[in-house]
């Protein structure tokens, strides 16, 4: 008789446990979407904050591929007259040097000095181009 009088004390305890805890639960306030925001709405305004994001992402990365084409335009373009003046330098060392190479010699170095500039340019620019597309990477995965 004990042990059924402790098995039914035990019982109505769980009983009454959740019998407060259900209604306590059914008589919380019902959920006011001006009160307390709407879910939803705030999810989708993050999804659209990342995809803006992911635009902008998308927008630069477009720019930079954009960018890198006129550099290595110019590049190939440099690189062809380079190939020009150095086929003039192999022929001005075959030949006797007066005033009208001295000309051509001065007009050789600002050109070559120009080169070397353009170089140093475009070096940077592929270092920064590096730094963009390996940040683009660790962000958003591989471009391609």
């Amino acid at each position: 008789m004990l042990k059924v009088k402790k098995i039914l004390g035990i019982l109505l305890a769980l009983c009454f446990v959740l019998s407060v805890t259900v209604a306590s639960v059914s008589a919380a306030p019902q959920k006011n979407e001006k009160q307390w925001g709407n879910d939803q709405k705030k999810w989708d305004n993050d999804q659209k904050k990342w995809g803006n994001n992911n635009k902008k992402w998308d927008n630069d990365r477009k720019k930079w591929g954009n960018d890198k084409k006129k550099w290595d335009n110019d590049q190939r373009r440099w690189d062809n007259d380079r190939r020009k003046w150095d086929n003039e330098k192999r022929n001005w060392n075959n030949k006797k040097h007066g005033n009208e190479y001295n000309r051509w010699f001065a007009l050789y170095m600002k050109w070559f000095f120009n080169y070397n500039r353009f170089n140093n340019n475009h070096k940077r620019f592929n270092d920064n181009y590096n730094k963009f597309h390996d940040n683009y990477q660790r962000n958003y995965g591989n471009i391609w």
